[in-house]
């Protein structure tokens, strides 16, 4: 709450708090892509503990899928929780 308060300026107030889970994928991988749902809808998450490294990396992947429509590798494409 200290650092929320130093970022925003107005009242809050928690009112509940149960627990704090951090979500993951079963394979602790990034995932990366579009949402078959709703196309227009990117999905650029899960670096993890090992983001500042992983993030630029994939980042490049990323900006040439969308750019020139090359394809994500299957091991951090959304798909692979499709197939």
């Amino acid at each position: 709450m200290e650092q929320l308060s130093k970022m925003v300026k107005l009242d809050f107030e928690v009112v509940e708090h149960i627990a704090g889970i951090r979500p993951t994928v079963k394979d602790r991988r990034p995932v990366i892509g579009s949402n078959t749902q709703h196309p227009h809808v990117k999905v650029f998450n899960g670096m993890g503990t090992k983001g500042i490294s992983l993030a630029p990396y994939f980042a490049d992947i990323f900006v040439d899928h969308l750019l020139l429509g090359k394809e994500i590798p299957l091991n951090v494409s959304i798909d692979r929780f499709l197939k």
